[in-house]
């Protein structure tokens, strides 16, 4: 399987793509590419996601973007955290908890003695919905969706356990650090460029108070002479690394981190990876089938009765019932395979909402094609039918364009409702907006 890391900083675009399999793990390909605008990002994107069908894309938002609390539970495992973070750190922030993403990563275990039980040290992080919904639809504009988003800095974090340390040492890359008490990965976070809203020294002063662990040694995945020097103020060491993956060295070690990442996954609930999609389809490719097997079955029934005597009626029963196992091959036959086919997809129907009526997602595609106004230039990106509901993607000339294709689309016999979820100006002065359209159930 090709997984690829992607670590998209300002300016600054780098790939990492490894090859994993049941035996090994292969660091196969690492590259860096700067660019000017989100234009340029999204051409150099297209240009590089040609190598990249059929791979698992693990993308990165930059660190200081999220919000961090910090919670002990005595358990570590997902499921139970995942339940239990919210309730420990809502009282502790500002916001809504409603309007951020949320997840964890479990960065420090203290193991149970005599008389303590185990307690895990869990990291809550919070991004909020409207920054990766942005990201999301920048990826989308080059054709890229990515299965899980992340913090940058948990690709340093998977890259921090392959670096042997020994007693309190930091490892920085531009602006995320992870903190490391001999094997154990004990914080990791973003920092402020200034070093009165949070620069390393409040970091690492602060962790030093809180753990008494000194730190004596950094370790610089990037150069930055700004951050040497800090360092140097600290009287802490500082060395340059690459690690190594195999025998071979990343150009971006993060991106490698990110290729090398698990469990944590910002696109859940209505961000959640669409791979559900390919089912849906599949399933209303085999609901088409059973109901073009349904019709045969009908004709040859009516048609045939009238023709058979009675010495041919139970041969041809018997063909019907086989047709009727290749038809539903999970059912089991009870009474006349006909009327238990037509049970099915009348089921179906009431399953999958308004295809089952008849219409097709081409019908429809063309009921939303010729609601839009001539006078009016508009390109979609999305088009996803579930059910009696179209999500719409696209972008138009103006807000005023947006507002005479909801006012068309809601003359459309075939719709019901047009919601507008979102629209905003795109980098490229056109309106990108979204709609949530219902559709009538008896067309």
């Amino acid at each position: 399987m090709k997984i690829i890391g992607l670590n998209i900083t300002k300016g600054r675009v780098a790939v990492t793509i490894i090859e994993k399999s049941l035996r090994q793990t292969e660091l196969k390909d690492s590259f860096v590419q700067s660019f000017a605008t989100d234009a340029e990002l999204v051409e150099v994107l297209k240009e590089k996601t040609k190598d990249w069908a059929g791979g698992r894309i693990v993308s990165s938002i930059p660190g200081h973007l999220f919000s961090q609390r910090a919670a002990r539970f005595p358990f570590g495992d997902r499921k139970h955290v995942e339940k239990a973070l919210p309730f420990e750190i809502e009282d502790s922030v500002p916001f809504d908890l409603n309007d951020v993403v949320l997840d964890h990563l479990v960065v420090d275990k203290t193991d149970k003695s005599e008389d303590k039980k185990s307690e895990f040290t869990v990291l809550g992080m919070m991004l909020p919905k409207t920054v990766l919904r942005q990201h999301l639809e920048l990826l989308a504009t080059a054709g890229v969706d990515a299965q899980m988003v992340v913090p940058s800095y948990v690709g340093l974090y998977f890259v921090s356990k392959m670096v042997p340390t020994e007693g309190g040492a930091v490892l920085i890359d531009g602006q995320d650090l992870c903190i490391k008490n001999d094997k154990t990965i004990a914080a990791c976070r973003s920092f402020s460029g200034s070093r009165s809203t949070g620069g390393i020294s409040h970091i690492l002063k602060g962790f030093e108070s809180a753990q008494g662990v000194k730190i004596e040694k950094a370790f610089l995945l990037s150069e930055s002479e700004a951050v040497r020097a800090e360092l140097a103020e600290l009287g802490i060491a500082v060395d340059l690394i690459t690690p190594e993956y195999g025998g071979k060295k990343a150009t971006d070690p993060v991106g490698l981190g990110l290729a090398l990442s698990e469990e944590v996954n910002f696109r859940k609930g209505d961000f959640a990876y669409r791979l559900a999609d390919v089912g849906a389809r599949r399933r209303r490719r085999t609901l088409i089938i059973a109901g073009a097997a349904a019709a045969m079955l009908m004709a040859t029934n009516l048609g045939l009765k009238v023709y058979l005597t009675e010495s041919t009626y139970g041969k041809l029963d018997r063909e019907i019932k086989d047709l009727f196992r290749q038809a539903a091959p999970d059912s089991k036959l009870v009474g006349d395979p006909v009327e238990q086919l037509k049970r099915k997809l009348d089921e179906s129907r009431k399953k999958f909402g308004v295809l089952g009526t008849g219409a097709s997602a081409l019908g429809i595609m063309k009921t939303v094609t010729e609601g839009i106004p001539k006078e009016v230039r508009v390109g979609f990106q999305e088009f996803l039918l579930e059910g009696d509901r179209l999500k719409l993607q696209g972008e138009a000339s103006s807000f005023e364009a947006v507002d005479k294709i909801k006012a068309e689309l809601l003359k459309a016999a075939q719709i019901a409702e047009v919601t507008v979820q979102d629209t905003r100006m795109g980098v490229d002065n056109k309106v990108k907006f979204r709609f949530d359209i219902k559709l009538k159930q008896t067309l």
